[in-house]
């Protein structure tokens, strides 16, 4: 699939269009709206003019291309009914900006071989605590306190991370998805979680997914990865020098006050508190019970969520470098130029 043909799928995914309804817009047979899309048939300048004008869109939008790399998506984390166009629409924007990215990469000469993660042997519980602690170790966070801002420090580790723009919620099922992308480590997921405690708990997930080495492929690679974020987010050291390593009863202004410094959320903080051995299971299953009154299923004090501030910096340099034009920076940021002045000049 050529670069039109991706960006004719997308925008008709976009318009929420099948097959046979574009074909019915063009005056074409779904067959040849596959073929164009695939790349099979070229458009030429009428026939691009002619797709402009059916799906509403300028025709500079169906003529911007990206190398677009492979990807295999085999860490796709989303619930059974993302399925059909939207999965498919999906995909097609995170290979679109993991492509506009890895362009802002190589436009700015940022050396990309040396970026490599360690990897640690897991095929435990026990082994995803341990590879957690090892890997804040590793690092230079200490065990004792919390990760402030979760982001930045993996993105400061050569990480990419990319937050797919979701304004009408029709990726409400996706979760998010790891990758090694021409040997870069990336994280993608939706950019507009609520709630940042469970954002951070779907980083640092994503994170298990791309530094643990599983080898025993009968082991539930998720629960590893959750044990890992969990443990990750909430070191064992540190919960103990909170909570104490066995209590018979905890208070609700306890599970607040450690949320809100670990931004964590309740539910997560009593499960870990569980997995330590710290509570029992009854007691485990009554504090979920007196979190489900307090607050219902919806925090109504969330954890502010935590956002990616690098490809936008990256941008916003090469323009000012004169390494890209003001047009051509609009373009990736996909901002009109007023949108782009604005945001520079209030900074």
């Amino acid at each position: 699939m050529n670069g039109i043909g991706k960006n004719l799928k997308r925008i008709r995914l976009l318009k929420n269009l099948s097959l046979k309804e574009a074909g019915n817009l063009l005056n074409m047979s779904a067959t040849a709206i596959s073929k164009y899309e695939k790349g099979e048939i070229l458009p030429d300048s009428q026939k691009v003019i002619a797709f402009a004008n059916a799906y509403g869109v300028k025709a500079i939008e169906l003529l911007k291309t990206y190398k677009v790399p492979e990807m295999k998506f085999t860490s796709f984390r989303k619930k059974k009914r993302l399925t059909g166009q939207n999965l498919e629409l999906l995909k097609e924007i995170i290979q679109k900006d993991v492509s506009k990215y890895l362009e802002v990469i190589e436009l700015n000469n940022i050396e990309t071989n040396n970026i490599s993660l360690k990897k640690y042997p897991c095929n435990t519980l026990e082994d995803a605590e341990n590879a957690a602690f090892n890997f804040r170790n590793d690092i230079n966070i200490s065990n004792k306190q919390p990760i402030v801002d979760l982001i930045q420090i993996l993105e400061n580790l050569g990480i990419v991370i990319i937050q797919i723009k979701n304004t009408d919620n029709r990726f409400k099922d996706f979760d998010g998805l790891s990758e090694i992308v021409t040997n870069i480590p990336t994280i993608i997921l939706p950019d507009n979680m609520k709630d940042g405690a469970r954002q951070r708990f779907t980083i640092a997930h994503e994170l298990g997914h791309l530094i643990l080495n599983i080898k025993d492929k009968k082991v539930d690679e998720e629960k590893l990865c959750n044990r890992f974020a969990s443990a990750l987010l909430m070191p064992n050291e540190a919960v103990k020098n909170e909570f104490g390593k066995s209590r018979g009863n905890i208070s609700f202004f306890e599970l607040t006050a450690f949320k809100k410094e670990y931004k964590v959320s309740y539910a997560a903080i009593i499960y870990r508190l569980k997995d330590l051995n710290i509570i029992s299971e009854y007691l485990y299953k009554r504090l979920s019970i007196i979190i489900s009154k307090n607050i219902g299923k919806i925090d109504p004090n969330p954890i502010q969520p935590e956002t990616s501030y690098q490809f936008e910096k990256m941008v916003y340099k090469l323009e000012a470098d004169k390494v890209i034009t003001l047009n051509k920076a609009c373009e990736l940021l996909e901002v009109s130029t007023n949108e782009y002045n604005n945001k520079n000049n209030n900074n």
